[in-house]
């Protein structure tokens, strides 16, 4: 990721920032004393930094203070960097390691040799980069988000191993905060001000949110989503045990069938993790289009035939849009990262003509509450279409290192001759729920009255129970395949068994 800008960005932000933002010399970041406890783990890199326990919280601190003297020095060194740069080429793209060589050199004049390294560091992050924020991005393989909760408060983090830790690090005061927010999204051609308090946008493999007064009462507020981290796969799951092997070997005959999908769950559920590691059940002849806010969450890059549109509810096209831009590829499947809108209308009318769909939505509830809130506004859909849902996979955090598949729901409806019992849903349709997984359990035993059984027999012209063996096949592949650690590549087994 880029944090630099060039000569002419540093000096002005291309005219975005407001002029009281443009304290040049004056330093955004703050280094507050490190309350390191009882320390756990040490990261590499220069300069230190480590994450310790005080009582049931843990802290994520740089291990350095910085003394008034030193503040002094590195606000010398800032106004020397941006003088350098803004009278360069504008062509040039100094970055964070250009940067901290130049505020090396100023700073050898100033202070200390012992805290040159340190307090360059610092200063080149302030300068390029967007000050805390840049600093802690560096890391942003071992950090899910990143949170502000105000402009002076520190920052806090949720790690991928210890969940939320409070950092010593935050900014100088609401000033500092808006010019590194207007930073990160000078490219998106968005900014925060009085007169647009709320900003939403994606910056590379960042979704940022943030807000000031009068919407943010402690003055600004953030989230920073961090994507990009590594891809998940079967194997992964099966190790993590997001999903156990007859999970998987149900999913898989599911995809085959062409059946209507749904992954639902709570925020940071691991829903589109999971769609996107599902991927490898889609048959290689299939166009799939995938339709996402946030890119390359579901990791769909370098899968055969499939094509990846991108709709913002905050931009020129919506996701709604690009739904119906999708019908008129000729998918075989959509995916859709994340359906909230009225975009949920446009898929289900193509699943009613054959499209299949699969796609995550949040719920904290399994079952008849996943098609309520399909029912309802903002998403709307009509009971006469809803009846094209087969699956929903309902999701859970269990702690800070597990997401799991607490439920599979399978739907039989009336309007499809799959039932003539159940739920009746207005005056419309009558749809029976059975749920073939619960609180993590597959139930091996429910499969033999599943819809799904029925539909695969028919397809290959075998009998239930030849079906039911070739589920046990497929589920003991998986499991095998795996490997203990996850470390083996299960879609390759896939791929070699469905002869892809």
């Amino acid at each position: 990721m880029r944090f630099g800008f060039s000569g002419l960005e540093i000096g002005s932000i291309l005219g975005k920032t407001r002029e009281k933002e443009q304290k040049s010399s004056r330093l955004c970041t703050e280094i507050l004393p490190a309350d390191t406890g009882s320390t756990i783990e040490y990261f590499d890199g220069a300069p230190r930094r480590c994450i310790s326990r005080l009582a049931s919280a843990y802290t994520y601190s740089f291990m350095f203070e910085i003394s008034n003297n030193d503040r002094r020095c590195m606000e010398i060194a800032k106004a020397e960097i941006i003088s350098q740069f803004s009278t360069a080429n504008s062509n040039s793209l100094p970055g964070i390691d250009q940067a901290r060589s130049a505020a090396s050199l100023k700073l050898a004049e100033l202070s200390p040799p012992d805290r040159i390294q340190e307090l360059a560091y610092v200063v080149a992050h302030d300068t390029v980069g967007y000050g805390p924020i840049s600093m802690l991005l560096e890391d942003k393989k071992n950090i899910e988000e990143i949170e502000i909760s105000s402009p002076e408060s520190p920052i806090v983090v949720y790690s991928t191993r210890y969940g939320r830790c409070i950092t010593n690090l935050a900014f100088s005061g609401e000033a500092a905060f808006r010019g590194a927010i207007n930073r990160m999204v000078l490219d998106s051609d968005k900014e925060i001000s009085e007169s647009t308090p709320i900003v939403d946008a994606q910056v590379a493999d960042l979704r940022l949110h943030a807000q000031i007064r009068p919407y943010a009462i402690s003055g600004a507020a953030a989230s920073i989503r961090i994507g990009g981290r590594k891809e998940i796969d079967l194997s992964y799951l099966i190790s993590k045990r997001t999903a156990s092997s007859q999970m998987l070997s149900y999913l898989w005959m599911a995809m085959e069938c062409r059946y209507n999908l749904i992954v639902s769950g709570a925020p940071a559920s691991g829903k589109t993790t999971f769609l996107g590691a599902l991927r490898s059940f889609f048959p290689s002849n299939e166009k799939v289009i995938t339709v996402e806010e946030d890119v390359n969450e579901i990791n769909s890059h370098g899968i055969l035939n499939t094509v990846a549109l991108y709709g913002s509810r905050y931009g020129l096209v919506t996701p709604k849009e690009q739904v119906i831009n999708a019908l008129r590829m000729r998918p075989g499947r959509i995916v859709i990262g994340e359906m909230r809108g009225d975009e949920a209308r446009d898929l289900f009318m193509g699943a009613n003509i054959g499209i299949s769909f699969a796609a995550t939505m949040h719920s904290n509830e399994g079952g008849m509450q996943i098609l309520r809130k399909l029912m309802v506004r903002p998403m709307s859909v009509d009971i006469r279409g809803l009846g094209a849902l087969d699956i929903a996979i309902y999701m859970k955090q269990a702690d800070v290192n597990r997401r799991f598949v607490s439920g599979i729901f399978e739907y039989r409806w009336l309007s499809r001759a799959e039932t003539d019992i159940g739920e009746p849903l207005g005056e419309e349709d009558m749809v029976k729920v059975s749920e073939l997984a619960q609180n993590g359990i597959f139930d091996r035993h429910a499969l033999a009255e599943s819809k799904l059984i029925g539909c695969y027999c028919r397809i290959h012209g075998i009998s239930a129970k030849d079906a039911l063996k070739e589920f046990d096949r497929r589920s003991r592949l998986i499991e095998k395949s795996a490997g203990d650690d996850g470390s083996k590549s299960v879609e390759k087994e896939v791929m070699s068994y469905a002869g892809w």
